[in-house]
């Protein structure tokens, strides 16, 4: 598929240009606004990107800048800064006379390089992931290999269009569990957008939503079809012999043991020699390996194929302690009616107050008023439990706590400013 780049050419060769081209983008979190990227490519083909944002005081702040070659794959890149946690970022790649070499905070190494490779920072701003697209666009078979190790490849996965603008999805495997998606504009200009954390092009924040939208669609289909391949769902009772059974209660270790699974229930346990599946019953033999109850992660914030991890490990149930409150609940659907993998979740439901450090979350209030409206809102969406977040007026907090309360929903939370520990839980928090 053609890559069609911008007059002087994102892709980060000269397109006979005799000045700077810069583009500034909008950082958003949890849609509100949170930073900006800005990008701007230079005569002799160097491309320098600025990527920061705040979050809750949190946030990168990266200032990076990059040369490629002719196929768009890096040849020079040079990023310093903080990352997430303030922690200083120093990195440095080249390629010179067939040889690779780089160096970050995690890793330091170097190897030769025959043909295109394209090298991964550790801490890159997001305009380094749509050079990575731009450039399996153009590579043979949309492939390409990866440094330090590894393998990418990309693919078209639809089109939509907001106001005049049309945006293609693609996806890209081999970065992670799951396809990485993307949307470019036909100047090769990207957006990325998800329920936490956007990035697009100044005055396209209108277009999030109709790409999100698209976009979670796709992403549906993806974990439907791995449900669909990896899930069993037995005939009739499910009975797990020749066990070696732990018991949480005392610790102990129980031999020749067999469980019998009736559709969501653990119906009885007990000797192989006393158990005697019924006809229809399925049978694994565990030949004595070890065998627990399903685990349970107390403090999770579900996204992409969390829910398929959590199940790999054993995790059967969860609670989540904030979420957006759109594409989670249909997640949470998914996850209950089996077309997506994941556990059994508690949902708690996130309040914050307004101001630069306020919570990632649509639930900011400032009067008692709005405070009950967004406690019913989680009430009435199956929630059990409220979490207050740090910049809640400590007035407002026994209000939340009282009306959670009599909705049947448990309170806990971070102890909000200008509040004691003390005072938040006098105020009704439960922890």
């Amino acid at each position: 598929m053609p890559l069609v780049c911008l007059p002087t050419n994102y892709c980060g060769q000269k397109a006979g240009a005799s000045r700077a081209k810069q583009r500034t983008d909008k950082i958003l979190i949890q849609g509100n606004p949170a930073g900006t990227q800005t990008v701007e490519a230079q005569p002799d083909g160097t491309v320098r990107a600025e990527y920061s944002f705040n979050d809750r005081g949190r946030g990168d702040h990266i200032t990076a800048s990059w040369k490629l070659d002719n196929a768009g794959v890096p040849i020079e890149y040079d990023g310093h800064g903080n990352d997430y946690m303030k922690a200083p970022v120093e990195e440095h790649f080249e390629i010179k006379d067939g040889r690779a070499s780089w160096k970050n905070r995690s890793e330091q190494g170097e190897q030769a390089v025959s043909g295109e490779a394209f090298y991964l920072p550790m801490n890159a701003p997001p305009e380094f992931f749509a050079v990575l697209a731009r450039a399996l666009l153009k590579a043979p078979n949309h492939k390409l290999p990866l440094l330090p190790a590894g393998e990418a490849t990309i693919e078209k996965a639809g089109k939509t269009t907001s106001g005049n603008t049309e945006f293609t999805e693609y996806r890209i495997t081999g970065l992670g569990f799951s396809p990485q998606p993307i949307w470019l504009d036909h100047n090769g200009t990207p957006a990325s957008v998800s329920s936490w954390f956007s990035v697009v092009p100044d005055g396209s924040e209108s277009s999030i939503s109709r790409l999100r939208d698209a976009q979670q669609k796709t992403d549906a289909a993806w974990s439907e079809r791995i449900a669909r391949a990896l899930a069993h769902v037995p005939r009739g009772d499910l009975v797990i012999r020749n066990a070696r059974l732990f018991d949480p209660r005392d610790l102990s270790v129980t031999p020749a043991t067999s469980v019998v699974v009736s559709g969501e229930r653990i119906v009885r346990v007990g000797p192989d020699a006393d158990i005697k599946p019924s006809a229809n019953a399925e049978i694994i033999d565990a030949k004595g390996r070890f065998l627990m109850p399903g685990l349970w992660d107390n403090h999770q914030h579900f996204s992409d194929n969390d829910g398929a991890l959590d199940l790999a490990n054993g995790v059967t149930s969860a609670r989540d302690m904030a979420n957006d409150t759109d594409t989670f609940l249909e997640r949470v659907a998914r996850f209950d009616n089996g077309s997506e993998l994941g556990p059994r979740v508690l949902k708690a439901g996130i309040i914050d107050g307004t101001g630069e450090l306020a919570g990632p979350t649509k639930m900011r209030v400032d009067t008692a008023e709005q405070a009950i409206q967004d406690v019913d809102w989680y009430a009435d969406h199956g929630y059990v439990q409220i979490k207050i977040y740090s910049s809640i007026k400590p007035e407002l907090v026994p209000i939340i706590a009282d009306h959670a309360h009599a909705r049947g929903l448990r309170v806990s939370g971070h102890v909000p400013a200008f509040m004691s520990a003390r005072q938040f839980v006098e105020g009704g928090s439960n922890t």
